[in-house]
């Protein structure tokens, strides 16, 4: 990437944050800008504003906020700018790169954890049916395993697509098709039989 003059770029972006644990009392506005900038790494919160907070059911609540940001733009070979950096406090600057690697690593940990939670569920309905569920996809699979062996229902990966399943009575295969959607690539995430054979591992 050849040097250029730094550009920086104002810009407001919108934020749901998902799952926050309100607990026993509600999530406030102070408090939920406080955590978000902490979890963007923001030095201060006084560039996040709150525009509303709804409240769900038991621990949960979806905040909408906004905040203003300035990123270094750099233009790359062909001569097309590209955001680089984002700054989080004064003179202290993130790579974005690092960010969405860091991001993707998240997104394949969460999803094989969620992998996990339903093989759990599965050995459940093994050990009182005799058998594992026989289906041929996720949705079909989750019918048989909530509410009774799974306390919610697990559909999507982290990347909001569905989950595959093929069982049989003596076997089955789970899996993610990972960042790309795509089956039978380098970023599936597969359990057969409640061991991970393809996948990261925390």
């Amino acid at each position: 990437m050849k040097s250029t003059p730094r550009a920086l770029v104002m810009i407001s972006l919108a934020l749901s944050l998902i799952g926050i644990a309100a607990f026993a009392r509600e999530l406030g506005a102070r408090e939920a800008r406080e955590k978000i900038a902490q979890t963007l790494g923001f030095d201060k919160a006084d560039n996040v504003h709150i525009k509303n907070i709804s409240h769900g059911a038991g621990s949960e609540a979806i905040v909408e906020a906004q905040f203003d940001a300035s990123f270094r733009f750099t233009t790359d070979k062909s001569g097309s700018w590209q955001p680089v950096e984002v700054r989080t406090g004064d003179r202290k600057w993130e790579s974005i790169e690092l960010i969405q690697t860091a991001l993707r690593k998240e997104k394949a940990l969460r999803t094989g954890a969620d992998l996990r939670t339903i093989a759990t569920a599965l050995e459940a309905y093994r050990r009182e049916n005799g058998s594992y569920v026989s289906a041929d996809s996720g949705a079909a699979l989750m019918d048989h395993l909530s509410p009774v062996y799974l306390s919610s229902v697990i559909r999507l990966d982290a990347w909001s697509q569905e989950l595959s399943y093929k069982g049989t009575a003596a076997a089955y295969r789970l899996a993610s098709l990972g960042p790309d959607g795509k089956s039978g690539t380098d970023d599936d995430i597969v359990l057969e039989n409640g061991h991970l054979v393809k996948g990261a591992n925390e």
